[in-house]
Protein backbone atom coordinates (compact mmCIF):
# COMPACT_ATOMS: atom_id res chain seq x y z
CA UNK A 1 0.00 0.00 0.00
CA UNK A 2 1.35 3.23 -1.19
CA UNK A 3 2.37 6.21 1.90
CA UNK A 4 -0.25 9.19 1.30
CA UNK A 5 2.00 12.36 1.10
CA UNK A 6 -0.12 15.58 2.31
CA UNK A 7 1.61 18.54 1.15
CA UNK A 8 1.24 22.00 2.96
CA UNK A 9 -1.05 24.79 0.92
CA UNK A 10 -2.05 27.95 0.65
CA UNK A 11 -4.56 29.92 -1.30
CA UNK A 12 -6.52 33.19 -0.65
CA UNK A 13 -10.54 33.33 -0.39
CA UNK A 14 -12.84 36.24 0.16
CA UNK A 15 -9.74 38.28 0.60
CA UNK A 16 -8.53 36.17 3.74
CA UNK A 17 -5.05 34.08 3.64
CA UNK A 18 -5.93 30.16 4.05
CA UNK A 19 -2.81 28.01 5.78
CA UNK A 20 -3.30 24.76 5.26
CA UNK A 21 -2.57 21.87 8.39
CA UNK A 22 0.72 21.32 8.23
CA UNK A 23 1.75 17.61 7.71
CA UNK A 24 2.09 14.92 9.45
CA UNK A 25 5.73 14.18 9.73
CA UNK A 26 6.29 11.04 7.67
CA UNK A 27 6.94 7.49 9.61
CA UNK A 28 10.90 7.24 10.59
CA UNK A 29 12.16 4.13 9.14
CA UNK A 30 14.16 1.85 11.36
CA UNK A 31 17.56 1.35 10.07
CA UNK A 32 17.02 -2.45 10.20
CA UNK A 33 14.04 -1.98 7.45
CA UNK A 34 13.96 -1.87 3.53
CA UNK A 35 11.04 -0.11 2.64
CA UNK A 36 10.27 0.80 -1.23
CA UNK A 37 7.45 2.19 -2.89
CA UNK A 38 9.03 3.29 -5.92
CA UNK A 39 7.35 6.61 -5.86
CA UNK A 40 9.26 9.26 -8.39
CA UNK A 41 12.51 10.38 -7.24
CA UNK A 42 15.65 11.75 -8.37
CA UNK A 43 18.96 9.90 -9.22
CA UNK A 44 19.92 6.07 -9.60
CA UNK A 45 16.70 3.80 -8.78
CA UNK A 46 17.01 2.15 -5.85
CA UNK A 47 17.92 -1.45 -6.86
CA UNK A 48 20.03 -2.52 -9.84
CA UNK A 49 17.71 -3.55 -12.52
CA UNK A 50 18.75 -6.18 -15.26
CA UNK A 51 17.43 -8.12 -18.51
CA UNK A 52 18.33 -11.29 -18.98
CA UNK A 53 16.90 -11.52 -22.14
CA UNK A 54 15.88 -10.02 -25.47
CA UNK A 55 12.70 -8.62 -24.59
CA UNK A 56 12.02 -5.47 -22.55
CA UNK A 57 13.94 -4.51 -19.43
CA UNK A 58 12.64 -4.12 -16.29
CA UNK A 59 11.53 -0.29 -15.22
CA UNK A 60 10.28 1.95 -12.76
CA UNK A 61 7.14 3.84 -13.75
CA UNK A 62 4.05 5.66 -12.33
CA UNK A 63 5.01 4.28 -8.87
CA UNK A 64 5.93 0.85 -9.49
CA UNK A 65 8.52 -1.61 -10.73
CA UNK A 66 7.18 -3.13 -13.87
CA UNK A 67 9.39 -6.52 -14.26
CA UNK A 68 7.33 -7.56 -16.81
CA UNK A 69 6.12 -5.61 -19.63
CA UNK A 70 3.36 -8.06 -21.72
CA UNK A 71 5.34 -7.97 -24.85
CA UNK A 72 6.89 -11.42 -24.35
CA UNK A 73 10.59 -12.45 -24.72
CA UNK A 74 11.36 -10.88 -20.87
CA UNK A 75 13.37 -12.48 -18.24
CA UNK A 76 14.16 -9.40 -15.78
CA UNK A 77 15.66 -8.98 -12.33
CA UNK A 78 15.76 -6.28 -9.65
CA UNK A 79 18.07 -6.30 -6.83
CA UNK A 80 18.33 -4.12 -3.91
CA UNK A 81 21.60 -2.94 -2.57
CA UNK A 82 22.46 -4.59 0.78
CA UNK A 83 20.68 -2.43 3.41
CA UNK A 84 21.44 -4.71 6.84
CA UNK A 85 24.92 -6.10 7.61
CA UNK A 86 25.37 -8.95 8.93
CA UNK A 87 23.49 -11.96 10.05
CA UNK A 88 19.96 -11.90 11.52
CA UNK A 89 17.70 -14.94 13.33
CA UNK A 90 14.81 -13.28 11.72
CA UNK A 91 13.82 -11.75 8.47
CA UNK A 92 10.62 -10.82 7.58
CA UNK A 93 9.27 -9.80 3.95
CA UNK A 94 6.39 -8.39 1.99
CA UNK A 95 5.84 -7.77 -1.52
CA UNK A 96 2.95 -5.85 -3.25
CA UNK A 97 2.84 -7.32 -6.50
CA UNK A 98 0.16 -7.66 -9.49
CA UNK A 99 0.54 -10.50 -12.21
CA UNK A 100 -1.70 -11.03 -14.77
CA UNK A 101 -1.86 -14.48 -16.88
CA UNK A 102 0.63 -15.36 -19.72
CA UNK A 103 4.33 -15.01 -17.39
CA UNK A 104 5.67 -17.30 -15.67
CA UNK A 105 6.83 -16.84 -12.64
CA UNK A 106 8.21 -13.73 -9.85
CA UNK A 107 10.68 -14.81 -7.71
CA UNK A 108 11.99 -13.03 -4.51
CA UNK A 109 15.43 -13.89 -3.20
CA UNK A 110 17.67 -13.00 -0.33
CA UNK A 111 21.08 -13.09 -1.66
CA UNK A 112 23.95 -14.20 -0.11
CA UNK A 113 26.87 -11.48 -0.04
CA UNK A 114 29.34 -14.10 0.29
CA UNK A 115 28.59 -15.29 -3.26
CA UNK A 116 26.35 -11.66 -4.84
CA UNK A 117 28.85 -9.14 -3.54
CA UNK A 118 27.09 -6.39 -1.64
CA UNK A 119 25.44 -4.61 -4.67
CA UNK A 120 24.37 -5.34 -7.93
CA UNK A 121 22.80 -7.51 -10.21
CA UNK A 122 20.95 -11.08 -9.08
CA UNK A 123 22.34 -13.51 -11.92
CA UNK A 124 25.87 -14.89 -11.27
CA UNK A 125 26.56 -18.14 -9.76
CA UNK A 126 23.27 -19.77 -10.68
CA UNK A 127 22.73 -23.70 -10.64
CA UNK A 128 21.32 -25.12 -13.35
CA UNK A 129 19.05 -28.40 -12.59
CA UNK A 130 21.10 -30.06 -15.68
CA UNK A 131 18.42 -32.80 -16.82
CA UNK A 132 19.60 -34.70 -18.99
CA UNK A 133 17.42 -33.61 -22.29
CA UNK A 134 17.68 -29.84 -21.06
CA UNK A 135 20.64 -27.29 -22.25
CA UNK A 136 22.12 -25.33 -19.25
CA UNK A 137 20.34 -21.83 -19.32
CA UNK A 138 23.07 -19.01 -19.49
CA UNK A 139 21.00 -16.95 -17.44
CA UNK A 140 18.29 -17.87 -14.52
CA UNK A 141 14.96 -18.48 -15.41
CA UNK A 142 13.48 -17.01 -12.21
CA UNK A 143 10.65 -19.17 -11.75
CA UNK A 144 13.31 -21.56 -10.66
CA UNK A 145 15.48 -19.68 -9.08
CA UNK A 146 18.15 -21.86 -7.63
CA UNK A 147 21.13 -19.50 -6.39
CA UNK A 148 24.49 -20.54 -4.66
CA UNK A 149 24.31 -20.09 -1.20
CA UNK A 150 20.90 -18.56 -1.11
CA UNK A 151 17.24 -18.35 -0.46
CA UNK A 152 14.19 -17.31 -2.43
CA UNK A 153 10.99 -18.35 -3.18
CA UNK A 154 8.82 -18.39 -6.89
CA UNK A 155 5.52 -17.85 -7.55
CA UNK A 156 5.03 -20.30 -10.94
CA UNK A 157 2.53 -19.91 -12.88
CA UNK A 158 3.59 -22.31 -16.05
CA UNK A 159 2.66 -26.26 -15.53
CA UNK A 160 0.60 -26.93 -18.51
CA UNK A 161 -1.96 -29.44 -18.43
CA UNK A 162 -0.77 -32.67 -20.25
CA UNK A 163 -2.50 -36.18 -21.57
CA UNK A 164 0.65 -37.80 -21.94
CA UNK A 165 1.65 -39.75 -18.91
CA UNK A 166 5.42 -40.17 -20.20
CA UNK A 167 6.58 -36.15 -20.65
CA UNK A 168 8.26 -33.79 -19.01
CA UNK A 169 4.73 -31.83 -18.08
CA UNK A 170 3.38 -32.55 -14.65
CA UNK A 171 0.19 -31.76 -14.19
CA UNK A 172 -2.00 -34.70 -15.72
CA UNK A 173 -4.78 -34.28 -13.88
CA UNK A 174 -4.54 -30.57 -15.51
CA UNK A 175 -5.18 -28.66 -12.21
CA UNK A 176 -4.91 -24.37 -12.01
CA UNK A 177 -1.09 -23.73 -12.61
CA UNK A 178 -0.28 -21.79 -9.74
CA UNK A 179 2.63 -22.84 -7.34
CA UNK A 180 4.41 -21.68 -4.86
CA UNK A 181 8.00 -23.11 -4.17
CA UNK A 182 11.42 -22.79 -2.03
CA UNK A 183 14.87 -23.43 -3.04
CA UNK A 184 18.10 -22.79 -1.76
CA UNK A 185 21.53 -23.50 -2.14
CA UNK A 186 20.99 -24.29 -6.13
CA UNK A 187 18.07 -26.56 -5.66
CA UNK A 188 14.26 -26.61 -5.39
CA UNK A 189 13.32 -27.73 -1.79
CA UNK A 190 9.52 -27.84 -1.93
CA UNK A 191 6.68 -26.87 -3.91
CA UNK A 192 3.32 -26.44 -3.10
CA UNK A 193 -0.41 -26.05 -5.25
CA UNK A 194 -1.64 -22.33 -3.98
CA UNK A 195 -6.00 -22.03 -3.81
CA UNK A 196 -5.86 -18.39 -4.34
CA UNK A 197 -6.06 -17.12 -7.61
CA UNK A 198 -2.82 -14.34 -7.62
CA UNK A 199 -2.99 -14.03 -11.37
CA UNK A 200 -5.36 -12.12 -11.80
CA UNK A 201 -4.40 -8.54 -13.01
CA UNK A 202 -4.97 -7.48 -9.00
CA UNK A 203 -2.63 -6.34 -6.25
CA UNK A 204 -1.71 -9.38 -4.08
CA UNK A 205 0.44 -9.77 -1.05
CA UNK A 206 3.01 -12.07 -0.58
CA UNK A 207 4.17 -12.18 2.97
CA UNK A 208 7.60 -14.00 3.97
CA UNK A 209 8.79 -14.80 7.71
CA UNK A 210 12.24 -16.89 7.77
CA UNK A 211 13.28 -17.79 11.59
CA UNK A 212 16.86 -19.55 11.60
CA UNK A 213 17.02 -22.10 14.71
CA UNK A 214 19.16 -24.77 15.56
CA UNK A 215 20.70 -26.84 12.33
CA UNK A 216 18.49 -24.97 9.74
CA UNK A 217 15.59 -22.59 9.38
CA UNK A 218 11.64 -22.66 9.58
CA UNK A 219 10.03 -20.79 6.80
CA UNK A 220 6.71 -19.37 6.85
CA UNK A 221 5.04 -18.14 3.34
CA UNK A 222 1.49 -16.65 2.87
CA UNK A 223 0.05 -15.47 -0.84
CA UNK A 224 -2.71 -13.39 -0.68
CA UNK A 225 -4.24 -14.08 2.83
CA UNK A 226 -3.48 -18.36 1.87
CA UNK A 227 -0.90 -20.40 4.52
CA UNK A 228 0.65 -21.94 2.30
CA UNK A 229 4.26 -22.88 4.12
CA UNK A 230 3.78 -22.86 7.92
CA UNK A 231 7.22 -22.89 9.47
CA UNK A 232 8.43 -25.56 7.30
CA UNK A 233 12.12 -26.46 7.95
CA UNK A 234 14.54 -26.40 5.74
CA UNK A 235 18.02 -28.75 6.75
CA UNK A 236 21.25 -26.95 6.91
CA UNK A 237 20.23 -23.18 6.23
CA UNK A 238 21.89 -21.31 8.09
CA UNK A 239 22.04 -17.37 8.93
CA UNK A 240 23.85 -15.58 6.39
CA UNK A 241 24.49 -11.47 5.77
CA UNK A 242 21.27 -10.90 2.49
CA UNK A 243 19.80 -8.36 0.53
CA UNK A 244 16.68 -8.77 -1.66
CA UNK A 245 16.00 -9.37 -4.87
CA UNK A 246 13.42 -10.32 -7.43
CA UNK A 247 13.00 -11.34 -11.06
CA UNK A 248 10.19 -12.51 -13.36
CA UNK A 249 9.99 -14.10 -16.33
CA UNK A 250 7.76 -13.99 -19.34
CA UNK A 251 8.97 -15.66 -22.37
CA UNK A 252 5.48 -15.81 -24.10
CA UNK A 253 3.80 -12.44 -22.58
CA UNK A 254 2.51 -11.60 -19.32
CA UNK A 255 2.55 -8.69 -17.25
CA UNK A 256 4.09 -8.56 -13.69
CA UNK A 257 4.60 -5.35 -11.45
CA UNK A 258 5.68 -4.97 -7.90
CA UNK A 259 3.94 -1.91 -6.02
CA UNK A 260 5.98 -1.87 -2.69
CA UNK A 261 8.75 -4.14 -1.01
CA UNK A 262 8.97 -4.15 2.88
CA UNK A 263 11.79 -6.25 4.28
CA UNK A 264 12.92 -6.34 7.97
CA UNK A 265 16.24 -7.75 9.43
CA UNK A 266 15.71 -8.79 13.26
CA UNK A 267 17.06 -9.99 15.61
CA UNK A 268 21.26 -10.00 14.92
CA UNK A 269 22.50 -13.32 15.36
CA UNK A 270 25.13 -14.45 17.46
CA UNK A 271 27.56 -17.92 16.11
CA UNK A 272 25.78 -20.31 14.61
CA UNK A 273 28.26 -23.60 15.17
CA UNK A 274 28.27 -25.80 12.20
CA UNK A 275 27.75 -29.17 11.52
CA UNK A 276 29.79 -32.32 13.03
CA UNK A 277 29.21 -34.83 9.84
CA UNK A 278 29.84 -38.54 10.41
CA UNK A 279 29.27 -40.99 7.61
CA UNK A 280 27.30 -44.58 7.88
CA UNK A 281 27.39 -45.44 4.83
CA UNK A 282 29.65 -44.53 1.93
CA UNK A 283 28.83 -45.65 -1.72
CA UNK A 284 27.31 -49.05 -0.51
CA UNK A 285 25.61 -51.00 -3.28
CA UNK A 286 22.05 -51.95 -2.07
CA UNK A 287 20.30 -54.30 -4.45
CA UNK A 288 18.57 -56.86 -2.18
CA UNK A 289 16.67 -56.98 0.97
CA UNK A 290 18.74 -54.44 3.48
CA UNK A 291 22.37 -53.71 4.06
CA UNK A 292 22.65 -53.68 7.76
CA UNK A 293 25.87 -52.96 9.36
CA UNK A 294 27.12 -51.79 12.81
CA UNK A 295 28.11 -48.01 12.71
CA UNK A 296 30.22 -45.84 15.37
CA UNK A 297 28.10 -42.44 15.36
CA UNK A 298 28.65 -39.71 17.46
CA UNK A 299 30.23 -40.39 21.07
CA UNK A 300 28.06 -40.14 23.38
CA UNK A 301 29.88 -37.34 25.91
CA UNK A 302 29.06 -35.07 22.75
CA UNK A 303 26.31 -32.18 23.14
CA UNK A 304 24.13 -31.69 20.19
CA UNK A 305 20.50 -30.31 19.42
CA UNK A 306 19.21 -31.56 16.30
CA UNK A 307 20.44 -34.37 13.74
CA UNK A 308 19.55 -34.20 10.19
CA UNK A 309 19.94 -37.19 7.83
CA UNK A 310 20.73 -37.11 4.52
CA UNK A 311 20.74 -40.57 2.33
CA UNK A 312 22.25 -39.67 -1.34
CA UNK A 313 21.70 -41.59 -4.51
CA UNK A 314 24.71 -41.97 -6.74
CA UNK A 315 25.40 -42.48 -10.33
CA UNK A 316 25.21 -45.74 -11.57
CA UNK A 317 26.08 -47.09 -15.26
CA UNK A 318 23.09 -48.84 -14.93
CA UNK A 319 20.84 -47.52 -11.98
CA UNK A 320 17.62 -49.02 -11.31
CA UNK A 321 14.97 -47.52 -13.89
CA UNK A 322 11.87 -48.17 -11.79
CA UNK A 323 10.20 -46.36 -8.24
CA UNK A 324 11.42 -48.62 -5.38
CA UNK A 325 10.31 -48.96 -1.53
CA UNK A 326 13.20 -48.02 0.57
CA UNK A 327 13.60 -47.44 4.50
CA UNK A 328 15.95 -46.25 6.63
CA UNK A 329 16.37 -48.34 9.86
CA UNK A 330 17.76 -48.14 13.19
CA UNK A 331 17.66 -50.39 16.27
CA UNK A 332 17.46 -49.93 19.76
CA UNK A 333 18.18 -53.82 20.92
CA UNK A 334 16.00 -56.01 19.20
CA UNK A 335 13.65 -53.01 18.80
CA UNK A 336 13.97 -51.62 15.17
CA UNK A 337 12.38 -48.09 14.31
CA UNK A 338 11.89 -46.49 10.80
CA UNK A 339 14.08 -42.93 10.18
CA UNK A 340 12.50 -42.47 7.23
CA UNK A 341 11.09 -44.30 4.08
CA UNK A 342 12.23 -43.06 0.84
CA UNK A 343 10.58 -43.46 -2.96
CA UNK A 344 13.01 -43.70 -4.89
CA UNK A 345 12.59 -41.74 -8.31
CA UNK A 346 12.12 -43.28 -12.15
CA UNK A 347 15.46 -43.92 -13.53
CA UNK A 348 17.33 -40.83 -13.54
CA UNK A 349 21.02 -41.15 -14.73
CA UNK A 350 23.95 -38.67 -13.93
CA UNK A 351 23.57 -36.64 -10.97
CA UNK A 352 23.09 -37.59 -7.14
CA UNK A 353 19.89 -37.19 -5.80
CA UNK A 354 19.51 -36.08 -2.28
CA UNK A 355 16.86 -36.85 0.62
CA UNK A 356 17.31 -34.78 3.73
CA UNK A 357 15.11 -34.89 6.71
CA UNK A 358 15.16 -33.60 10.62
CA UNK A 359 15.55 -36.87 12.58
CA UNK A 360 16.24 -35.16 15.86
CA UNK A 361 12.87 -37.19 17.34
CA UNK A 362 15.22 -40.45 17.27
CA UNK A 363 18.55 -38.65 19.09
CA UNK A 364 18.75 -40.31 21.86
CA UNK A 365 19.51 -43.23 19.50
CA UNK A 366 22.02 -41.51 17.25
CA UNK A 367 25.18 -42.04 19.36
CA UNK A 368 27.82 -44.41 20.39
CA UNK A 369 27.63 -47.78 18.36
CA UNK A 370 24.42 -48.67 16.71
CA UNK A 371 22.86 -51.47 13.91
CA UNK A 372 21.62 -48.95 11.31
CA UNK A 373 19.74 -50.73 7.74
CA UNK A 374 19.06 -49.20 4.57
CA UNK A 375 16.49 -51.40 2.25
CA UNK A 376 15.96 -49.38 -1.36
CA UNK A 377 14.28 -52.38 -3.25
CA UNK A 378 12.93 -55.64 -3.54
CA UNK A 379 14.83 -58.75 -5.63
CA UNK A 380 14.52 -57.00 -8.78
CA UNK A 381 15.82 -54.28 -10.84
CA UNK A 382 20.04 -53.08 -10.92
CA UNK A 383 19.33 -51.54 -7.66
CA UNK A 384 21.32 -48.00 -6.09
CA UNK A 385 24.71 -46.98 -4.80
CA UNK A 386 24.32 -44.70 -1.78
CA UNK A 387 25.72 -42.67 1.19
CA UNK A 388 24.13 -41.98 4.38
CA UNK A 389 25.36 -39.40 6.94
CA UNK A 390 24.12 -37.82 9.83
CA UNK A 391 25.07 -34.16 10.79
CA UNK A 392 24.37 -32.87 14.40
CA UNK A 393 24.60 -29.07 15.15
CA UNK A 394 24.75 -27.65 18.91
CA UNK A 395 22.12 -25.13 19.86
CA UNK A 396 23.30 -21.46 19.03
CA UNK A 397 23.48 -19.52 22.31
CA UNK A 398 20.42 -17.16 20.81
CA UNK A 399 17.88 -19.71 19.87
CA UNK A 400 15.54 -21.57 21.60
CA UNK A 401 15.96 -25.16 23.30
CA UNK A 402 14.16 -27.97 21.48
CA UNK A 403 11.73 -29.96 23.21
CA UNK A 404 13.37 -32.61 24.77
CA UNK A 405 12.31 -36.19 23.64
CA UNK A 406 11.91 -38.85 26.60
CA UNK A 407 10.50 -41.62 24.92
CA UNK A 408 9.56 -43.24 21.27
CA UNK A 409 7.47 -46.20 21.27
CA UNK A 410 6.66 -48.31 18.15
CA UNK A 411 2.91 -48.78 17.27
CA UNK A 412 1.54 -50.25 14.22
CA UNK A 413 4.08 -51.88 11.92
CA UNK A 414 4.44 -53.98 9.15
CA UNK A 415 2.51 -55.04 5.77
CA UNK A 416 -1.39 -54.95 6.02
CA UNK A 417 -2.40 -57.36 2.74
CA UNK A 418 -6.32 -56.33 1.91
CA UNK A 419 -5.97 -60.12 -0.07
CA UNK A 420 -5.25 -61.31 3.56
CA UNK A 421 -8.20 -60.46 6.50
CA UNK A 422 -6.23 -62.00 9.20
CA UNK A 423 -2.97 -59.80 7.60
CA UNK A 424 -5.10 -56.67 8.08
CA UNK A 425 -6.37 -57.26 11.43
CA UNK A 426 -2.96 -58.29 12.83
CA UNK A 427 -0.85 -55.24 11.42
CA UNK A 428 -3.84 -52.37 12.70
CA UNK A 429 -6.56 -52.45 15.03
CA UNK A 430 -5.98 -52.11 19.00
CA UNK A 431 -2.93 -50.73 20.85
CA UNK A 432 -1.57 -50.11 24.21
CA UNK A 433 1.14 -47.80 24.72
CA UNK A 434 2.98 -47.01 28.30
CA UNK A 435 3.75 -43.41 29.12
CA UNK A 436 7.12 -43.05 30.49
CA UNK A 437 8.10 -40.55 33.31
CA UNK A 438 8.46 -37.38 32.38
CA UNK A 439 5.96 -36.57 29.70
CA UNK A 440 3.94 -33.93 29.51
CA UNK A 441 3.28 -33.85 25.75
CA UNK A 442 3.03 -36.41 22.45
CA UNK A 443 2.69 -36.61 19.35
CA UNK A 444 2.02 -39.42 17.43
CA UNK A 445 3.29 -40.21 13.81
CA UNK A 446 2.37 -42.50 11.19
CA UNK A 447 3.65 -43.41 7.73
CA UNK A 448 1.76 -45.58 5.33
CA UNK A 449 2.28 -46.09 1.54
CA UNK A 450 -0.24 -47.91 -0.46
CA UNK A 451 0.72 -50.34 -3.22
CA UNK A 452 0.08 -52.92 -5.88
CA UNK A 453 -3.59 -52.24 -6.87
CA UNK A 454 -3.73 -50.03 -3.57
CA UNK A 455 -0.54 -47.95 -5.26
CA UNK A 456 -2.94 -45.38 -7.14
CA UNK A 457 -5.81 -45.88 -4.22
CA UNK A 458 -7.31 -43.65 -1.65
CA UNK A 459 -8.02 -45.24 1.66
CA UNK A 460 -9.55 -43.21 4.43
CA UNK A 461 -8.12 -43.96 7.99
CA UNK A 462 -9.00 -43.46 11.17
CA UNK A 463 -7.53 -43.36 14.73
CA UNK A 464 -8.84 -43.83 17.99
CA UNK A 465 -8.30 -41.95 21.25
CA UNK A 466 -10.75 -42.77 23.89
CA UNK A 467 -13.91 -41.72 22.50
CA UNK A 468 -12.14 -38.81 20.11
CA UNK A 469 -11.36 -40.13 16.30
CA UNK A 470 -9.33 -38.48 13.77
CA UNK A 471 -9.54 -39.26 10.16
CA UNK A 472 -7.22 -38.69 7.11
CA UNK A 473 -7.34 -39.54 3.28
CA UNK A 474 -4.20 -41.92 2.04
CA UNK A 475 -3.44 -39.31 -0.77
CA UNK A 476 -0.96 -37.45 -1.96
CA UNK A 477 -2.21 -35.07 -4.71
CA UNK A 478 1.08 -33.07 -5.39
CA UNK A 479 3.22 -36.05 -6.81
CA UNK A 480 3.55 -33.46 -10.32
CA UNK A 481 5.11 -31.41 -8.20
CA UNK A 482 7.81 -33.25 -7.09
CA UNK A 483 11.30 -31.28 -7.14
CA UNK A 484 13.05 -34.57 -8.77
CA UNK A 485 10.92 -33.73 -11.80
CA UNK A 486 10.37 -34.46 -14.86
CA UNK A 487 10.87 -38.33 -14.20
CA UNK A 488 10.60 -41.16 -17.30
CA UNK A 489 7.73 -42.78 -15.49
CA UNK A 490 4.64 -42.76 -14.55
CA UNK A 491 6.26 -39.70 -11.54
CA UNK A 492 3.21 -37.37 -11.86
CA UNK A 493 0.16 -39.07 -11.06
CA UNK A 494 -1.63 -38.74 -7.62
CA UNK A 495 -0.68 -42.07 -5.27
CA UNK A 496 -1.72 -43.05 -1.56
CA UNK A 497 0.61 -41.84 0.28
CA UNK A 498 3.87 -41.12 -1.69
CA UNK A 499 5.55 -40.05 -4.99
CA UNK A 500 8.63 -41.29 -6.85
CA UNK A 501 11.47 -39.56 -5.41
CA UNK A 502 9.93 -38.00 -2.23
CA UNK A 503 9.56 -39.45 1.43
CA UNK A 504 6.70 -40.97 2.59
CA UNK A 505 3.92 -38.69 3.66
CA UNK A 506 4.31 -38.33 7.84
CA UNK A 507 0.50 -38.01 9.06
CA UNK A 508 1.33 -36.35 12.51
CA UNK A 509 -1.24 -35.89 15.28
CA UNK A 510 -0.82 -33.73 18.98
CA UNK A 511 -2.43 -35.98 21.54
CA UNK A 512 -1.23 -34.50 24.24
CA UNK A 513 -4.88 -34.46 25.98
CA UNK A 514 -5.57 -38.06 26.74
CA UNK A 515 -2.40 -38.21 28.73
CA UNK A 516 -2.90 -38.89 31.90
CA UNK A 517 -0.97 -39.57 35.19
CA UNK A 518 -0.65 -43.01 35.89
CA UNK A 519 -2.41 -44.52 32.90
CA UNK A 520 -1.33 -45.98 29.24
CA UNK A 521 -2.66 -44.64 26.14
CA UNK A 522 -5.14 -47.01 24.47
CA UNK A 523 -5.12 -46.28 20.53
CA UNK A 524 -6.74 -47.96 17.52
CA UNK A 525 -6.24 -47.90 14.10
CA UNK A 526 -8.69 -49.27 11.44
CA UNK A 527 -8.54 -48.17 7.11
CA UNK A 528 -11.40 -48.44 4.63
CA UNK A 529 -12.78 -51.69 3.86
CA UNK A 530 -11.34 -52.99 0.44
CA UNK A 531 -11.21 -56.12 -1.41
CA UNK A 532 -8.81 -57.46 -3.90
CA UNK A 533 -7.33 -61.32 -5.15
CA UNK A 534 -4.50 -59.10 -6.00
CA UNK A 535 -1.87 -57.64 -4.56
CA UNK A 536 -2.84 -54.56 -2.37
CA UNK A 537 -0.96 -53.43 0.64
CA UNK A 538 -0.42 -50.53 3.14
CA UNK A 539 2.90 -50.27 4.87
CA UNK A 540 3.03 -48.69 8.09
CA UNK A 541 5.55 -47.91 10.51
CA UNK A 542 4.40 -45.42 13.54
CA UNK A 543 5.67 -43.97 16.72
CA UNK A 544 4.54 -41.84 19.75
CA UNK A 545 7.38 -39.11 20.48
CA UNK A 546 6.92 -38.13 24.02
CA UNK A 547 8.68 -35.25 24.80
CA UNK A 548 9.06 -33.77 28.74
CA UNK A 549 9.06 -29.43 28.94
Amino acid sequence: MKCLIVVAFTFVLAGTVIIGQDPPAEPEIPANVLHETFDAREGEPPCALRKHAEGHAPEIKDGSLRLLSGDGGENNSAAFPLHVKGEHRQIKAEVVFAMGKGGRGLSFMLLNTAHFADAGAAFYLYKARGFPDEPTPKEPEWDEPNLWGSFALALDTHNPPTDDPFNKWGNIHKREQRELSLHFDGREIANRFVAIDFVNSQACVLALQVEFVTGGAEVTVGVGGQAVYDRHFIPHMLPYESRAAMGAFGPDGGVCSVDSVHVEWNKPAKASPGALTLQAFRSTWCKRGTVEREVELLPADVEFERVVMTLRLRPMVERDEWDRLGHVWIWDGDTRYELARILTPFMLWGASYEYVCDVTNFAHLLSGARKIGVGLGGNVGNGFTFDLEFSYYRRPADVAALPRVVGVANVWSGNAHFNQADSVAKTFGKRTVGVPDGAKRALLRICVTGHGSLEFHPLTRTVKIGAKEYTDPLRTVDCYLNPWRPQFGTWKYDRAGWGPGSFGRVWEIDITEHLKPGEALQLEYTSEAYESKDWAQHCIESQVIFYGQ
